[in-house]
């Protein structure tokens, strides 16, 4: 960071946030080798289908494509779906973003409210928040359109 801009964010009293993130303290030691790899590399079918995922996020990244999803997508007019098949359309899906999982979405949807039942076992709010979080994942187009 340059000297300036420290200077002045001492001035001010602004911190940039970032910084204390860089690396979280428990990260602080690991190996860079440990880290997600996102280089290019055919020969590795899961590393290029979660890169190529990324690149696709980050390209599509921009003020003018959000509006156009926004417009799409806020009217909620394209379908409708109970929780129940939502939740089975995730045995469809397995989140291409994720190289560590390699098990549909529905199996990772019920471990995670399993998983925070058993720690929080009184907050039910909380077990279903853990079951539904990935809902969005689920493609309108697989559901039950509206005409």
């Amino acid at each position: 960071m340059a000297v300036w801009f420290q200077a002045l964010q001492t001035k001010l009293g602004v911190i940039d946030p970032s910084e204390l993130l860089r690396p979280e303290p428990s990260f602080a030691a690991k190996p860079v080798g440990q880290f997600r790899d996102y280089t290019i590399d055919p020969n590795d079918p899961i590393k290029e289908r979660v890169r190529l995922t990324y690149e696709k996020m980050h390209t599509n990244q921009t003020v003018d494509f959000v509006n156009k999803r926004k417009e799409h997508w806020l009217k909620f007019d394209k379908f409708e779906s109970t929780i129940m098949e939502a939740l089975l359309k995730l045995n469809d899906l397995v989140d291409e973003s994720d190289p560590d999982v390699d098990v549909p979405n529905i199996v990772h949807a019920f471990q995670t409210a399993e998983r925070i039942r058993a720690e929080y076992p009184d907050l039910d709010w909380f077990h279903l928040t853990g079951l539904i979080h990935d809902l969005g994942k689920v493609r309108p187009d697989t559901l039950r359109m509206l005409e």
